[in-house]
């Protein structure tokens, strides 16, 4: 583990913009630079990376961080392997922190499995392109695949020899441990080789390390298995792996669009013919990991189906999965006995694109079609389909988008809005229901209910699910993350920081806002601990909430003139960065005047129910220093209370 010193010390080093500027054309504009953004498509640069605050932020598609984030964001890098790359961009020598034994021992034994796949990786490569038993089997199906040199080099493709101990032999005289060869699944229980008499299709994770790999046998008519994939182990999780992201990633993310297909050639068939966007799932139904995976990427997918598709509509319903992930899907389903691989080598690049975007249909609008179609004259089984369907509208967040699609299939399906609202909002409150005792991170609940049956009375229920953002909360926290470690009294030593949090002192528990309480504590604590915190600390932080916040409040899109340059002053307002004392006073005043107000109407509340006279006049007067109170914070703040 880099020791907190090192990760300081990188991060008090590195610049942001040195760091982007390797990836990204940029350009001064004033105090900042801009350029195209490479986390989506622009023709108008709306990228900006500010050299001062030492971050980046695009305002067009929201992303932001430093160089820690830019890294992981871009190149798919972990937490250690930025800090890693960018020590080593600035000669800056890593120490790192004593660690338990265990876990050194796990961190080595992953990396001996790590290098014994890249081992057989290259020896399946070797086999396929040098040995006469890879040539004539191996290289020449993949020929046959239509599959050039490149291709099966850009995802290394490899033959495993029809000898069961050619393998293990190799790399036991290499001096590779047999127990470890079998773990990574490469040799049996019996010690013999895994992958025989088979092309290989090796898996990468996203830093393109060989984590595990795809056999296809080449005979036919034999009663072993068409594809062997490696057992799970350390390293290989079939579950979170995708065949071809790791060659896919950065097209993926420029075309904001992740192509789904079923098989390894297909991937290889589309990749060859420029169609480099595309990905596979590894020896598994789509599951939720890999859905999130590609979420990392983009929020757009086009699933291909197979003309031969077997069990369609269960393959269909597992596309709900991405639904729940917040991605938009998509897809196509190709003429029988065809798949994508035959598909664009019959019609090439430019007619098969063409048949893909004159035949993709929208998931739910597509679900809905099949259902009007098929069940037209069978209301029974039309009612079921339906009822099927709405649990896919549930899963969508969005509540505008969800409303357009209930409009949509109800006029597809002929029938009431309202009927297919209330189906959706009923498996809505199931979900929430069951996940609701799994809930770590704070989630708004009203965000989890929708459309509601406008012809029905909902109030009672809506006092109950709305919990509104506190905005006097949020506003004192993004002084603290802007300005904390600034003066607010030079004299004193008092900084902006340490003055918010003495005038919150006891009261921080009962914040509202969990994104404020959580950022609170953490100033709490760093002030405890006396160390002195940058901006950085919360624009690389490991909580994306709280990252994404720090991001927002330190990035302007606009920035003050430099009149100063022109022989002109600033007479009646200092620019923001300079006006940090009155920001956190006004912010604290604020957020007084605001929880004095909800004990007015608190009062208000308990003297209308109070039954009991004697305790009237400790209510009027309590009631009438708070109108006090608030009348002097309103005027010191130059607003005025309804």
């Amino acid at each position: 583990m880099i020791k907190r010193s090192t990760i300081d010390e990188i991060m008090s080093v590195a610049k942001v913009d040195e760091v982007i500027n390797d990836y990204v054309n940029l350009k001064r504009r004033g105090a900042n630079l801009i350029g195209l953004c490479p986390f989506h498509n622009e023709k108008t640069p709306s990228f900006t990376v500010s050299p001062a605050k030492n971050l980046y932020k695009c305002f067009g598609c929201g992303k932001g961080g430093g160089a820690v984030n830019f890294l992981m964001e871009h190149e798919n890098f972990t937490y250690p392997e930025a800090l890693r790359y960018l020590a080593q961009k600035y000669n800056i020598r890593i120490e790192e922190e004593v660690r338990s034994d265990e876990a050194l021992e796990e961190q080595k034994h992953n990396e001996s499995l790590l290098i014994i796949s890249e081992m057989a990786a290259e020896y399946f490569q070797e086999q396929l392109h040098f040995s006469a038993e890879g040539r004539s089997i191996g290289l020449s199906y993949f020929k046959h695949r239509g599959l050039n040199e490149q291709t099966m080099k850009t995802f290394g493709l490899g033959y495993g020899y029809r000898d069961p101990n050619q393998f293990k032999n190799y790399a036991l005289g290499k001096g590779y441990n047999e127990d470890l060869l079998k773990e990574v699944g490469l040799l049996s229980s019996k010690g013999l080789d895994f992958f025989r008499e088979r092309v290989i299709f090796p898996f990468h994770n996203l830093s393109g390390k060989v984590i595990g790999f795809g056999g296809r046998i080449i005979k036919d008519n034999v009663k072993a298995p068409k594809y062997l994939n490696s057992p799970e182990s350390p390293i290989y999780n079939k579950r979170k792996t995708l065949y071809g992201l790791y060659q896919a990633r950065t097209s993926i993310r420029k075309s904001d669009q992740c192509i789904l297909v079923e098989g390894y050639t297909d991937v290889l068939a589309l990749h060859q013919s420029d169609i480099t966007n595309v990905v596979a799932s590894s020896g598994t139904s789509l599951t939720e990991q890999q859905a999130r995976l590609i979420k990392r990427f983009t929020s757009n997918v086009l699933v291909i189906f197979d003309g031969d598709l077997a069990g369609e509509k269960a393959a269909i319903r597992g596309l709900n999965i991405f639904l729940e992930q917040g991605i938009n899907v998509s897809l196509v389903l190709l003429p029988a006995g065809q798949d994508p691989d035959s598909q664009v080598n019959e019609l090439g690049k430019s007619a098969f694109t063409e048949f893909i975007e004159s035949h993709k249909a929208d998931f739910i609008l597509y679900q809905a079609h099949k259902i009007d179609t098929e069940y037209k004259m069978d209301p029974v089984n039309k009612s079921v389909h339906i009822k099927e369907l709405s649990k896919s509208l549930s899963l969508i967040r969005d509540q505008i988008k969800r409303s357009v699609y209930v409009k949509e299939c109800a006029g597809i399906l002929d029938i009431d809005e309202r009927t297919l609202f209330r189906e959706i909002n009923k498996n809505i409150r199931k979900d929430v229901s069951k996940k609701k005792s799994r809930e770590t991170s704070y989630v708004p609940v009203r965000e989890k209910f929708v459309d509601f049956d406008p012809g029905e009375d909902h109030s009672q229920g809506i006092q109950q699910i709305v919990d509104p953002t506190e905005y006097q909360e949020r506003d004192i926290v993004r002084v603290l993350i802007t300005s904390g470690n600034k003066w607010y009294d030079e004299d004193k030593k008092l900084n902006i920081a340490t003055y918010i949090l003495n005038n919150l002192e006891g009261i921080t528990d009962y914040f509202k806002d969990e994104l404020t309480k959580i950022i609170l504590q953490e100033y709490s604590k760093i002030l405890n601990d006396q160390i002195e915190v940058q901006s950085s600390y919360w624009t690389e932080h490991s909580n994306e909430q709280v990252r994404t916040f720090a991001v927002d409040v330190l990035s302007e899109k606009y920035t003050y003139a430099e009149w100063s340059k022109k022989g002109l002053e600033l007479q009646t307002q200092k620019p923001v960065e300079e006006n940090h004392v009155k920001d956190s006073y006004q912010a604290i005043l604020r957020f007084k005047l605001k929880k004095i107000v909800e004990r007015i109407e608190e009062l208000k509340r308990i003297f209308s129910d109070n039954t009991d006279e004697s305790k009237d006049v400790i209510l009027i007067t309590a009631y009438q220093k708070l109108l006090k109170e608030r009348q002097q914070l309103a005027e010191e703040l130059k607003v005025t209370v309804m």
